[in-house]
C-alpha cells in the first residue's frame, strides 16, 4: 500500500516519491536500491567536506584541522563542500544504493538469520558495489586529494580522462580494486550486520520500530563499520590517489614507514565523518523505504 498520511514532510515530497515509485521502481530489489541511493545522495552531500578532509589526512602529512583551515583560507565554505560532488552523487547510487538496497534480498537468499549470515550478506553486497564503482571512487579520491593544492583536474570528467589517457587505459580506473572491494566488504558487513542485529535484539527486548531505534542502532553501526574497514580504507585511498602503485606495495610501504598504526591513520576524521553519515543515512533510508511501501530493513 501507499499510505503517506503520517509522513511529516510536505506534499511535494510525497508526490515526487510516488512518481519515482511509478516510473523507476518496477521490481522490489530495484526499488530498494533506488531508495537507498536517494538517502545516500542526500547524506553524502551534507557530509562531503568530512570525506574530503579524511582523504587529505590519509594522503599527506597533515591533520584534519590544519587541512580544513588551509582549504577554507583558499576558497571558503564552497571549496570545502564542492570538490568531487558530482562523483559523490553517482557513487551514492552505485555504492550505497547497491550495498544497502540489495542487503535484504541477499540476506533472504542466504537463508537463516544468524550473525554470520548477516555478515556474509553485507560483505557480498559491499564487494559487488565496489566492483562496479571503483572508477567513481578513484576519480572522487583524486579530486578530494588535490583540494587546497595546485589543481591537476578541472572537473570530474577531466580527472577520468586524465587517468585513462595517462595511466594505462580504461583498465587503470580499476586499479586498487582489491583494496576497494576489501574496504566495502568489511564496511558493509560490519555496519549492516551490526545495524540489523542491534535492531533485532532491541525489538526482542521490547523496543518499538521507529526513528529513535534507527538512530541509536545507526550510531553504533557507523563506528563498528569504520573499525572493521579502516586498514583497507587507508590502503584504498593511498592506491587510488596514484602515489603508491599496487595494494601489496602500498601495504609494505605503510608498514615499513609507519608501522601497523599507519593502517589506522586518519581514524578520528574517518569516524567523525562515518558516524554522522550513518546516523543520518540509515534513518533516512528507512523513512524513504516506508514511504515507498518497502517496509523496514
Amino acid at each position: 500500500t501507499w499510505d503517506t498520511s503520517t509522513w511529516s514532510t510536505g506534499s511535494g515530497v510525497r508526490c515526487a516519491l510516488q512518481g519515482l515509485k511509478i516510473l523507476f521502481m518496477p521490481t522490489r530489489p530495484g526499488a530498494e536500491v533506488l531508495a537507498s541511493g536517494l538517502g545516500a545522495a542526500v547524506t553524502d552531500t551534507l557530509f562531503n567536506p568530512l570525506e574530503m578532509l579524511k582523504v587529505r589526512v590519509q594522503t599527506s602529512e597533515t591533520t584534519a584541522p590544519s587541512a580544513a583551515r588551509a582549504v577554507y583560507a583558499k576558497g571558503g565554505l564552497w571549496l570545502l563542500w564542492s570538490p568531487g560532488l558530482q562523483a559523490t552523487w553517482v557513487r551514492s547510487f552505485c555504492v550505497t544504493g547497491l550495498r544497502v538496497g540489495l542487503y535484504p534480498t541477499v540476506k533472504a537468499l542466504v537463508g537463516a538469520d544468524s550473525l554470520g549470515q548477516k555478515l556474509a550478506a553485507g560483505a557480498a553486497t559491499g564487494a559487488l558495489s565496489s566492483a562496479l564503482a571503483n572508477p567513481i571512487d578513484m576519480v572522487r579520491t583524486r579530486l578530494h586529494a588535490q583540494v587546497g593544492l595546485p589543481t591537476r583536474y578541472a572537473s570530474t570528467a577531466a580527472a577520468a580522462l586524465s587517468i585513462v589517457r595517462g595511466e594505462g587505459g580504461v583498465g587503470s580506473l580499476w586499479r586498487g580494486l582489491g583494496a576497494t572491494a576489501a574496504r566495502q566488504a568489511l564496511l558493509s558487513s560490519g555496519q549492516l550486520a551490526s545495524y540489523d542485529g542491534l535492531k533485532q535484539a532491541a525489538r526482542g527486548a521490547g523496543a518499538t520500530e521507529g526513528t529513535p531505534l534507527h538512530v541509536c542502532c545507526a550510531a553504533a553501526s557507523g563506528f563498528i563499520g569504520q573499525l572493521f574497514c579502516m586498514p583497507a580504507d587507508v590502503l584504498k585511498v593511498k592506491v587510488l590517489s596514484g602515489d603508491h602503485g599496487s595494494v601489496s606495495a602500498c601495504l609494505r610501504h605503510t608498514l615499513q614507514h609507519e608501522g601497523a598504526a599507519g593502517l589506522y591513520r586518519g581514524f578520528l576524521p574517518a569516524v567523525v565523518r562515518q558516524c554522522p553519515v550513518i546516523l543520518v543515512q540509515m534513518p533516512l533510508i528507512e523513512q524513504i523505504r516506508c514511504v515507498a511501501g518497502l517496509g523496514h530493513i
